[in-house]
């Protein structure tokens, strides 16, 4: 039983306590005693590593060949049928003010509607790239996965979440030389503008700004992977 960021950290109102040392666990105090405890490094020491990786490390093979990013493994996790080549991201949805700033990158932590809202922009064909597949699904709350499917794509490619409020989307930029990152690249940028535009006037966004909460208005994708064999 490997027990994943159970660790926390010590929190004021505990007394300075972790969640862990605050807790009543008797089930697992009762393991711990019966048991064999130690600290597993899953990749090697030193390296801090995600649960993705950890768990690629965990099942027998090398994250450093066969991990490309979170994102094929996020599409996976929500029934999405990906295949080697596809390109895929984890997304968030955010709320973008009229000025083209994140006022929030978890969008209120939107918990209902965003089925409606991925169904806006799944199947978007983007002008330019008609020839690329978007595939978009929501995932639980503000998350959500892109999938991006065609020929002369690429994962070399940076984030647009900004990672902080206050701050515009990040402009994607390609990380190496190649045609393929650059396309890829100019695709998601699109992709963010055409994501406000589809979603800034959206029944459900409205809704929420009519009960003041943050709408779910734009789309921001990170964790770019390609989908490996």
């Amino acid at each position: 039983m490997i027990i994943d960021g159970m660790g926390d950290r010590p929190i004021k109102d505990l007394g300075y306590k972790t969640p862990l040392e605050a807790a009543n666990t008797p089930n697992m105090d009762k393991l711990a005693e019966i048991g064999i405890n130690g600290i597993m490094d899953p990749i090697r020491p030193g390296i801090r590593a995600g649960s993705d990786t950890s768990h690629i490390s965990i099942l027998g093979y090398d994250p450093y060949e066969v991990y490309t990013g979170r994102g094929p493994f996020e599409a996976a996790g929500i029934g999405l049928d990906v295949i080697a080549g596809d390109i895929a991201f984890r997304c968030n949805f955010s709320t973008q003010d009229e000025n083209g700033i994140i006022v929030d990158r978890r969008a209120g932590r939107i918990r209902e509607g965003t089925e409606e809202i991925a169904g806006s922009i799944n199947s978007l064909k983007l002008e330019g790239f008609e020839d690329i597949e978007i595939i978009f699904k929501e995932s639980t709350g503000h998350r959500a996965v892109l999938v991006l499917r065609g020929a002369g794509l690429s994962d070399k490619v940076s984030d647009a979440d900004p990672k902080h409020e206050g701050k515009p989307p990040k402009e994607v930029v390609p990380l190496d030389d190649s045609p393929e990152a650059a396309k890829t690249a100019a695709i998601l940028n699109k992709f963010v503008k055409t994501s406000y535009d589809l979603l800034k006037d959206h029944p459900v966004n409205l809704k929420r700004i009519n009960e003041e909460e943050n709408p779910a208005n734009v789309a921001l994708p990170r964790g770019e992977g390609a989908v490996p064999q």
